[in-house]
């Protein structure tokens, strides 16, 4: 019976596509960890409670949740990695040329009807809870469905704040093809140039900051998922990863992207390190998962790559449901401490966000998986 439930919740995958459940693992952790990283600071933000303790006090707590939103960056990569694989394959393999025509019309069959659909639920909801007003919210929704918010406004979307990185994403679709023309270049030469580029991107980003929400300021890690996807096809240092040892290092590598402070921390000259030093760490720790066994078991258990493949939905609809239960739940006060009542706000909000979620998914994003759901549209 659970079998045929998890069938139902199984992200619907291409004939002659290779499905890699690990890499839904990593959208599943992804998508916890920016998750709870909003529970956090929505908590903090609206409860009134006075603590008996000091919050701050509970360092690897406080650094698991605070450091969640290190999860964009990881997006991004498994985005970067996911979308190079098949150019990856044709350029380095020799495999069929990838048509453009069919891969950017996949993008907009795939992608947006969903994205329409949730974003207009969000938005009613919004008005009928009187959240803004239909003047200040609408020109925020038609900026959204044309993925432009971050550029006409200059700051995150007022329908879902989430929805800044989608709008990332679909800048990344469209220049990607061209991206990838990178692994056309010798092994040394384009490895060294997609490494250099990495590091002058941050440089830049540090000389000239963006002046808002962009690929310009993420695309470092777009390319390191692109990097990923060169060692991943070529068979880099398969060896070496595939032995049980390394799993301790995916360990090491796990709790690194956790603790490590965050920026914000850091002086100016810290700051760049860190911003050089991360998406390779990130990159290290991506690659074990794809080549250790132990670790891609790991990211393959069960449950945890179903939920994974749930992640456009549940991400799009997590901060909507945190901003409007949390309005509620915040009021129950479970003890005078912390903890407690941060891990209720948790344990509530994590249920309600993969209920909503679980019927968005199951009836609007998942019928349009299928290739063929304009041929089945139509039929019926």
């Amino acid at each position: 019976m659970l079998d045929k439930l998890a069938n139902k919740f199984r992200r619907i995958i291409s004939s002659n596509q290779v499905y890699l459940a690990e890499i839904d693992g990593l959208r599943f952790m992804s998508l916890l960890w920016v998750t709870l990283f909003h529970i956090k600071g929505y908590f903090l933000a609206k409860s009134n409670i006075t603590f008996a303790d000091d919050p701050d006090s509970y360092f690897f707590l406080n650094c698991f949740f605070s450091n969640g939103d290190r999860a964009v960056q990881l997006f991004f990569a498994i985005s970067g990695f996911i979308l190079c694989v098949p150019f990856a394959n044709h350029y380095l393999n020799g495999t069929k040329k990838i048509n453009l025509k069919p891969y950017y019309l996949r993008r907009v069959t795939r992608l947006e009807p969903p994205y329409f659909i949730v974003m207009i639920c969000i938005f009613l909801a919004q008005l009928v809870l009187h959240v803004h007003t239909f003047d200040v919210l609408f020109p925020s929704l038609l900026a959204s469905l044309i993925y432009s918010h971050n550029l006409i406004f200059h700051t995150t979307p007022l329908v879902t704040v989430v929805a800044w990185t989608l709008e990332i994403e679909i800048q990344y679709y469209i220049i990607a093809p061209l991206m990838f023309r990178i692994l056309k270049l010798s092994r040394i030469i384009r490895r060294l140039l997609l490494v250099g580029l990495i590091a002058l991107f941050v440089v830049l980003q540090h000389m000239y900051p963006p002046a808002f929400l962009s690929l310009y300021g993420m695309i470092q890690h777009f390319l390191i998922g692109i990097l990923i996807a060169d060692f991943y096809v070529s068979g880099f240092a398969t060896d070496f990863f595939a032995k049980k040892q390394v799993a301790l290092l995916g360990a090491g590598l796990f709790l690194a992207l956790f603790l490590i402070p965050d920026r914000e921390t850091f002086g100016a000259t810290e700051r760049l390190l860190y911003e050089l030093f991360f998406p390779f760490l990130l990159a290290l720790f991506f690659y074990t998962v794809l080549k250790n066994d132990i670790v891609k078991k790991v990211f393959s258990y069960k449950f945890v790559p179903i939920i994974g493949g749930m992640c456009y939905t549940t991400y799009l609809i997590h901060y909507t449901v945190i901003s409007m239960m949390g309005a509620l739940t915040t009021k129950i006060k479970i003890t005078d401490y912390y903890v407690p009542n941060l891990l209720f706000q948790v344990a509530i909000l994590l249920t309600l966000i993969m209920m909503v979620a679980s019927v968005f998914f199951l009836y609007v994003e998942r019928p349009f998986m299928s290739k063929k759901w304009v041929e089945k549209l139509m039929k019926k």
